[in-house]
């Protein structure tokens, strides 16, 4: 038994702990890396659509592009994607703003994503799902290290902000398109 504040914890719980406490931080943070990328031309990715075809990020070129990092495991990721659908919602029908919803899942759990995005009627936004888990190409292009992960980029390829909810891409596009 080891004393901690003048309580009395086993060896395992405190490993059970040290361990919970680094999955979960690795389900709620952005690097200091993925912050370096704001005010720069965003990285030179693909993405790979739930139906396997790859596209190039500069199809977004000449248009705001938001892009959503999350996985069916995460808790915070489930609520951002929610919110993530409502603000594609929310500007649907706008030719200047593209919505990229990238799923860092297993190959084996491609099932599953698809049924979230079923369930939760989750239509208006382009999905991602390479199947490569956290080694996914663009996640490590924006030097994604957790989820969920929100990255904006201006019309002119710009990282403008980089977060873990979809709050600064809320306020991105209402600056620049107005409240809707």
């Amino acid at each position: 038994m080891t004393k901690t504040h003048g309580l009395k914890v086993s060896r395992e719980i405190l490993v059970s702990l040290l361990i919970l406490s680094s999955v979960l931080s690795g389900c709620s943070s952005v690097s200091p890396g993925a912050r370096d990328l704001v005010g720069k031309p965003a990285p030179d990715v693909r993405f790979t659509l739930i139906d396997g075809t790859q596209v190039p990020l500069d199809i977004a070129a000449g248009k705001t592009a938001a892009i959503l990092f999350w996985t069916t495991w995460c808790g915070h990721s489930r609520g951002t994607i929610e919110d993530f659908e409502k603000l594609a919602k929310r500007y649907l029908g706008r030719k200047d703003i593209v919505f990229f919803a990238v799923s860092l899942d297993k190959f084996e759990d491609i099932e599953a994503v698809k049924a979230r995005i079923q369930s939760q009627g989750l239509s208006d936004v382009t999905h991602a799902f390479s199947g490569n888990d956290i080694q996914d190409e663009a996640f490590l292009g924006f030097k994604g290290d957790s989820v969920p992960y929100v990255a904006v980029l201006d019309a002119r390829g710009v990282v403008r902000s980089v977060g873990t909810s979809t709050s600064d891409l809320e306020s991105y596009l209402e600056l620049r398109f107005g409240s809707r």
